[in-house]
């Protein structure tokens, strides 16, 4: 019974248990009525055959006083006419019957009065007295055939109370049903019938009632909603954390691919410096060959330069510490400034150049190198995927307030679906290993940041592989300037002289040390060399020099030490020695710390021999 109710919804439970209940009481009340109403019957039945034989006893007194059987028999007799005495005895003191009357010869009287009785039968008795003797006992016994009517008619009662208490029970139960387990239910109907994979769907209607099961149907669906909520929450997590694999391992695998092109890019002119060096150290070589060797090694030193800025660019870029100077600029000197750098290669290649500059000055607000380094970057890319009879064209062009820089070329194109990754740190179009092309894929990112960096904007279009690409480059135009500064003479200048100035070179790699000597020494200085910071001051001490030129890294004293020991020396000596600094440490942290610590400037490593010695000029003239 318990596992079949424990199976069943709950409006069946909530009706069969109101029917349980209202049978077990209906049952119990039914046979307790019942047998209160046969022990009152009983009772009252026990009360008159007593009192029956109370009037017998003393009609059959004087009887008995004259032993006179026969009249006490004919008073017995007239208990004939009540049907429910089964028979009625008189007895004497001695026990003997004296009288007696039954309905049957078989209810004969006992020699003695009985003890027990079927329940249906009662007896009743009483003396038979006369002053304060008693000389007799009358005995009456009494059938109660009403008690089977009256079970009978109980237990018709009680199934007539049972099956409208029933009734009633159902009818109670439909209502709590309704009231109580029908929301429920259709609560539960409503949520199994969301659908969790399908699209988003209202909530369902809830009990509105103020009791338990409206308070339950709230609480419900604010749980659901809650359910909803974090599962979306989920949802959208795990597809930002399946975004975010795919982006860790697009940038895994660029990552793999821009250090192999790193090492290509620094290993194959490496690769051509050290195999030249080995050949003029190891044979005699004729003067052409010598001259074919030097350039090659200055060449790909070049290239190795390049690849180093880049990086620094990249790298000052992405911390936000590239550091413009903004001045008014013609555009059209930045951009003849790179197609003169970049046409020896373009003719080294036979690829035609086409140049269309306007006569009017493009005034802008900008850095001149950095608006070069965008436009050689752009004509630098072209050149490399334009094939040899190919061309380029670059045109510069007013558009009302902004000046359009347009480098189209007819090389190999870009693929549609590169498109829009053209412009991202290290992504190349084909980064395997059997590319045709060479670089790391930083200068279009270069170009994009620094054409931002001056307000400006840069896109591309191309028709695919094969068909070229067309590159545009938009700075806004400066207003109110009528002509810009003239430019300032080429990146080199004619050879300083430094004779007779004193120089002390600091570095602890003999190759650098050796560089800086031979580069100072053929501008005329007087060149003394020590390779850590203690030979320097040991030099200072012994000899004073007019300038310090000095590496910054450098084991068991740095730069700055030194610096600071030799103005100790000089503030006793009562001058002050001007000093650069040079390092391969190129960031904004380091150029700022040197400057701060007392060096007129800081030469970042590689640096042309000119730069070098421009440098120790200017700082001998402001000495002077």
């Amino acid at each position: 019974m318990r596992r079949w109710l424990d199976r069943q919804p709950i409006h069946r439970k909530l009706v069969a248990i109101a029917l349980l209940v209202t049978t077990a009481a209906l049952v119990l009340a039914t046979v307790g009525l019942a047998v209160l109403d046969l022990w009152r019957f009983r009772a009252t039945a026990v009360t008159d055959t007593t009192a029956l034989a109370r009037v017998i006893a003393e009609n059959t007194a004087a009887a008995v006083l004259f032993s006179d059987p026969e009249d006490a028999r004919q008073t017995l007799e007239a208990l004939r006419v009540r049907p429910g005495i089964r028979r009625a005895c008189v007895y004497l003191n001695d026990g003997r019957v004296f009288a007696e009357f039954s309905r049957s010869a078989d209810l004969a009287c006992p020699d003695r009065m009985p003890l027990t009785l079927p329940y249906p039968i009662v007896a009743g008795s009483a003396a038979i007295t006369r002053g304060e003797r008693i000389h007799g006992t009358v005995y009456v016994e009494r059938d109660l055939p009403e008690i089977r009517s009256r079970v009978g008619v109980a237990l018709i009662s009680g199934a007539l109370m049972l099956l409208l208490a029933g009734a009633v029970a159902l009818l109670i139960a439909n209502r709590l049903h309704r009231t109580v387990s029908a929301p429920i239910a259709q609560l539960a109907a409503s949520v199994r019938a969301l659908d969790p994979e399908g699209p988003p769907q209202a909530l369902p209607p809830v009990p509105t009632g103020v009791d338990e099961v409206g308070d339950l149907g709230r609480a419900f669906i604010e749980v659901l909603r809650r359910v909803r909520e974090a599962n979306d929450a989920l949802r959208l997590k795990e597809m930002e954390l399946e975004d975010l694999l795919v982006r860790e391992r697009e940038a895994s695998r660029l990552k793999d691919e821009f250090l192999a092109a790193v090492s290509h890019e620094l290993r194959t002119p490496l690769n051509a410096i050290l195999g030249w060096v080995q050949i003029l150290s190891t044979t005699t070589t004729s003067e052409q060959t010598t001259a074919r060797a030097l350039a090659s090694i200055a060449r790909n030193a070049m290239s190795q330069t390049r690849v180093i800025e880049d990086l620094v660019d990249v790298s000052r870029i992405a911390t936000g510490k590239l550091n413009l100077r903004h001045d008014p600029v013609d555009l059209r000197e930045a951009v003849d400034a790179a197609v003169e750098v970049i046409r020896p290669a373009a003719q080294a290649k036979d690829v035609a150049f086409h140049i269309h500059q306007p006569n009017d000055a493009c005034l802008v607000n900008g850095d001149r190198d950095r608006l070069q380094q965008v436009v050689w970057n752009l004509l630098s890319n072209a050149v490399k995927f334009t094939p040899s009879g190919g061309s380029i064209s670059l045109v510069t062009r007013v558009r009302g307030p902004v000046y359009e820089i347009e480098v189209k070329d007819t090389g190999a194109g870009i693929p549609a679906d590169f498109l829009p990754y053209v412009f991202d740190r290290f992504r190349q179009a084909d980064g395997s290993m059997t590319r045709e092309h060479g670089g790391l894929g930083l200068g279009l990112a270069i170009v994009k940041e620094l054409t931002e960096l001056h307000l400006g904007s840069v896109t591309v279009a191309s028709d695919g592989p094969g068909s070229g690409a067309t590159f545009r480059v938009r700075v806004p135009a400066l207003i109110g300037f009528e002509s810009a500064p003239s430019r300032p003479a080429g990146t080199e200048t004619a050879t300083q002289s430094l004779e007779g100035v004193r120089v002390l070179a600091v570095d602890d790699n003999a190759d650098s040390l050796e560089v800086l000597s031979v580069a100072l020494t053929a501008a005329g200085a007087r060149v003394r060399t020590a390779a850590s910071g203690a030979a320097a001051l040991e030099a200072w001490s012994r000899e004073p020099a007019d300038v310090l030129v000095c590496d910054l890294a450098m084991p068991e004293m740095d730069g700055f030490d030194v610096l600071r020991r030799i103005r100790e020396l000089d503030r006793t000596a009562g001058r002050t020695t001007p000093a650069i600094a040079v390092s391969a440490h190129a960031t904004a942290e380091h150029l700022a710390r040197s400057l701060r610590a007392g060096f007129a400037q800081h030469l970042v490593k590689p640096f042309r021999a000119g730069d070098l010695v421009r440098a120790v000029s200017d700082a001998v003239m402001r000495l002077c």
